[in-house]
């Protein structure tokens, strides 16, 4: 099973990278620097792909098929293909929204996988939803989940990595229920993000990530964490609670639902580009680009291990765990409305100040008569140092600034009748 469900995958989707790599230079299928984006060289948006055909493969030479294999297939065969052309063209808004309703309706229809069972939110019972109604949710809970995930993959590895959270903690609760085909499933796609992850890091000395996961990967990523959560909620033989599925995917949910409505109350579009995320927010505050993924990721295992440990070894009750997601997310509201707020607490907890890298930043410029810097910016213990000291320092202080000058012993010019007979000496 090892060889089966991680070797291959892992293998393939290195292999499928190194080959698909040369391939995007020479075609042009890369990310272009701009003047929102960090990276400073065009890099091949590949990543999505190779996973894609690494699942292929395996999911081909797998003897016995996984529940609901060919509707899966189907259905991301579709998101990838679009996700390939919005890549390399660019799509509108519209025609994407479309394409992942169509794979939504793939799920619902074809593999019966849809949110029928909302689970005991308000301690009034089970809620429970009519098929139209279980099939309207579904959809426009896939729809948002995909670009949940479409909207987050904003820093190196930050999406691969959320991704890889959420369904090893479906992969776990699976295992203590002795699922073995979700737990199959689950472990493909974490052997295929972990060898994304090889080359989207900031690791191995690299100053910025080898690829990148593309609009094709991160619907691929965001269709996949909705599938398999709403099938191990979902049935009597469900493994987790809706709630439970909520803390699961807690941190892409709650940067995607605070960013849209923040654009739509200042009347734009949810789905216009900006640079308000969350990752946005620790960037500005001083963190750089490991230290802001080390950060989410740490609040995203945190948030999905106390929704499985609360849920499935605590046994808290459902409405409990409810009202704490919804406190959280309003937490998680009010802290991004005053974002400038956050970014000089964690500005004041990293020792990190503006000036000073703004300082650490410029050029140096070193006058030569003097020797001193001129741009040097004193700082404020050391203005407040000479204020304070007396008439003594001051002149110390004057002395060697311009004491260089002053102490040059200037020869003085000859008089005019010596002038000549230096001259009259030196003439043959």
């Amino acid at each position: 099973m090892l060889l089966q469900f991680f070797l291959t995958p892992l293998l393939a989707t290195v292999f499928f990278i190194l080959a698909l790599y040369p391939c995007a230079l020479k075609i042009g299928f890369t990310d272009k620097p701009s003047h929102r984006k960090q990276h400073q060289k065009h890099t091949p948006l590949i990543g999505g792909l190779a996973i894609y055909f690494a699942i292929l493969v395996t999911l081909f030479f797998n003897d016995n098929p996984l529940p609901n294999q060919t509707a899966f297939i189907a259905a991301v065969t579709l998101l990838v293909c679009v996700g390939l052309i919005d890549d390399y063209k660019g799509l509108g808004v519209k025609i994407r929204l479309i394409v992942q309703i169509a794979a939504a309706l793939i799920m619902v229809e074809f593999a019966h996988i849809k949110i029928i069972d909302l689970g005991d939110l308000l301690s009034f019972g089970n809620i429970h939803l009519g098929n139209y109604y279980a099939t309207a949710f579904t959809l426009f809970a896939v729809v948002g989940g995909i670009n949940a995930f479409n909207m987050i993959d904003g820093i190196d590895g930050l999406a691969g990595s959320l991704t890889l959270v959420s369904i090893a903690s479906i992969a776990v609760a699976s295992w203590i229920f002795q699922d073995e085909m979700v737990f199959n499933f689950c472990l493909i796609f974490i052997a295929s993000i972990l060898a994304f992850l090889l080359f989207n890091l900031r690791i191995f000395g690299r100053s910025s990530a080898k690829i990148f996961l593309g609009d094709t990967g991160s619907t691929l990523f965001g269709f996949t964490v909705c599938w398999l959560l709403i099938d191990a909620s979902q049935g009597e033989k469900n493994l987790i609670t809706p709630t439970t599925a909520l803390w699961i995917i807690a941190l892409p949910l709650f940067d995607s639902v605070c960013i849209m409505l923040r654009r739509i109350s200042k009347g734009r579009s949810p789905f216009a580009p900006d640079r308000e995320h969350l990752h946005h927010v620790f960037h500005l505050a001083g963190y750089s680009i490991n230290q802001t993924l080390s950060i989410i990721l740490t609040f995203s295992f945190g948030l999905s291990f106390t929704g499985i440990t609360a849920s499935l070894f605590l046994k808290v009750p459902e409405p409990i765990l409810f009202g704490f997601f919804i406190l959280l997310f309003a937490s998680h509201y009010w802290l991004m409305n005053h974002a400038w707020t956050v970014i000089k607490i964690c500005r004041y907890l990293s020792h990190t100040k503006v000036s000073e890298r703004r300082v650490e930043n410029q050029r140096v410029e070193v006058d030569r008569r003097s020797g001193t810097n001129r741009r040097y910016m004193p700082t404020q213990r050391e203005i407040e140092k000479i204020d304070s000291s007396n008439a003594f320092l001051r002149a110390i202080l004057l002395k060697q600034r311009f004491g260089g000058e002053s102490n040059k012993q200037r020869t003085p010019k000859p008089r005019w009748g010596k002038r000549i007979k230096i001259f009259n000496k030196i003439k043959p």
